[in-house]
């Protein structure tokens, strides 16, 4: 009994391990995760050992530092895609019938780290419409989904986005990490992000949010469109239809814990 009990033990310090590299991307020496988890360096460096040659963390030869490997982000790829594809069950027809109405492509992105991944496309009807494949990651600063979410979600999730280097996609992208923060008040304030050549100069894309049964942003509704065919559409109207789909979706996310 008490040899299972240690087993239990070193599972449940090896699971802490692979929690703290998840919040730090540039990765963490052996002797800073012992003081993080309050282990001795023996322990912390077997545990790394297993989890090393199950390809669960690797070690930065250059930096010397572990950060997560091939398995556990295999995991989390697979968890994306089990949660993705409830909330697509539920979102897709509210998804289509806004297709339907706009004509353009709608989309439904979800956070993965420091980027929107797509987890669903309803294709515009126009011969010319924006054609992402799902599981494609776009990054957050530059996605108005990813900012749609990120306006509700608490400060310290918003630091961890855009704690690293941004990059330039095209001369309006937005690389300073406050001015983005300032406009995620104005998101806030206002329920619906726009992207206007941020990511790429022909493309316009507006998102909202949608909300699971505790209130909590969890994935957005974004309609994308060619820049030339931006102006055809009445801006107003389609933020309220955005708008209203992304609340319809909500509210029948009440019934479920996504």
């Amino acid at each position: 009994m008490r040899q299972r009990w240690s087993k239990l033990n070193s599972v449940e310090k090896a699971l802490k391990i692979l929690l703290v590299l998840i919040t730090h991307d540039e990765g963490m020496g052996t002797s800073d995760l012992s003081e993080e988890l309050g282990l001795t360096m023996p322990t912390t460096s077997r545990l790394l050992s297993i989890l090393s040659k199950h390809d669960f963390v690797r070690r930065n030869s250059a930096a010397k530092k572990y950060v997560l490997g091939k398995s556990a982000l295999d995991i989390g790829k697979f968890a994306y895609r089990h949660i993705g594809s409830q909330l697509v069950s539920i979102a897709k027809p509210h998804l289509d019938a806004l297709r339907d109405t706009v004509e353009e492509s709608v989309m439904l992105e979800v956070m993965a780290g420091d980027s929107a991944m797509l987890v669903y496309r309803a294709t515009g009807t126009h011969v010319v419409s924006i054609v992402v494949k799902a599981g494609t990651l776009i990054p957050a600063h530059v996605s108005p989904g990813a900012m749609a979410i990120l306006a509700f979600s608490p400060s310290e999730t918003v630091n961890n986005v855009f704690k690293k280097e941004l990059t330039r996609y095209t001369p309006r992208t937005i690389k300073n990490p406050e001015l983005l923060k300032e406009n995620l008040k104005e998101i806030k304030r206002k329920g619906v992000a726009f992207a206007f050549g941020e990511y790429n100069l022909d493309v316009n894309a507006i998102g909202a949010p949608i909300f699971n049964h505790e209130k909590k942003p969890i994935a957005a509704v974004v309609i994308t469109m060619p820049v030339y065919r931006a102006k055809y559409h009445k801006q107003s109207k389609l933020i309220s239809l955005l708008k209203e789909t992304a609340a319809r979706i909500s509210d029948q996310l009440i019934d479920y814990e996504i």
